[in-house]
């Protein structure tokens, strides 16, 4: 690939993935350019791309342009503590939270959906509970997939997805309800960290169980990932 030593650079000096291959690709446009004035000026294909590489510029001066440049800078390059750790809990338990309230309440009104709409109650009940139990999984898990992926994105080092992961898994979003007719179902939200002293204790909480194991995974793989690439 093009640059690609010029691209591992910008990245890991924190310029925004969108403005590198903009600027890559407007460095092997003029690279092009360089390289078609060399064969008409009569060299042959290997020492007009050579020539015109050289015309270009070396890595070092071409890099210097665009970290010369504060406004090319990323946001999790910027702000590592706001968007690795500070932003996550809140986001997580809001979108958890609403998704959550959703599928419960399509759940707990299955009796009036089926009046307006000819789905079966027990259909209805079920794929709430289903999305339910998923949400609890899933909502940490993915949250910490999203910040491992940022961290490999902009080549940060695993510390700041490690502790953004780190303060979900000890402010976990922990859902719970119960179906209900007049007034006795409910829907609550806490935050905690469920740790397992005992085999009920796992099998009451296995979703959160489940999800903690889950929203390790993402890091270990990010730290291979810089392991396999140094």
């Amino acid at each position: 690939m093009r640059f690609e030593a010029l691209r591992e650079t910008l990245l890991k000096g924190g310029v925004a993935p969108r403005h590198v291959r903009r600027y890559l690709a407007e460095l092997s446009e003029h690279l092009d350019d360089l390289t078609a004035q060399q064969r008409e000026a009569g060299y042959d294909a290997e020492d007009a791309a050579i020539r015109a590489r050289a015309r270009l510029g070396d890595d070092d001066r071409l890099a210097q342009a665009m970290l010369e440049q504060p406004g090319m800078r990323s946001w999790p390059a910027r702000l590592p503590w706001l968007v690795f750790v500070a932003l996550p809990p809140a986001a997580t338990l809001l979108l958890g939270t609403l998704l959550y309230a959703t599928v419960y309440f399509i759940g707990n009104g299955a009796a009036k959906i089926n009046a307006v709409v000819p789905l079966p109650q027990n259909w209805l009940i079920g794929f709430s509970a289903a999305a339910m139990t998923a949400i609890s999984v899933l909502a940490v898990p993915m949250a910490a997939t999203l910040l491992a992926l940022l961290a490999d994105r902009q080549r940060l080092k695993p510390l700041w997805p490690l502790l953004g992961i780190a303060l979900l898994l000890l402010a976990t979003p922990m859902f719970s309800s119960k179906f209900g007719h007049h007034h006795d179902g409910y829907l609550r939200v806490n935050y905690g960290l469920v740790i397992a002293t005992q085999w009920s204790v796992v099998v009451r909480f296995w979703p959160l169980m489940l999800s903690h194991l889950l929203a390790l995974l993402p890091v270990a793989w990010l730290i291979h990932r810089r392991r396999s690439a140094a």
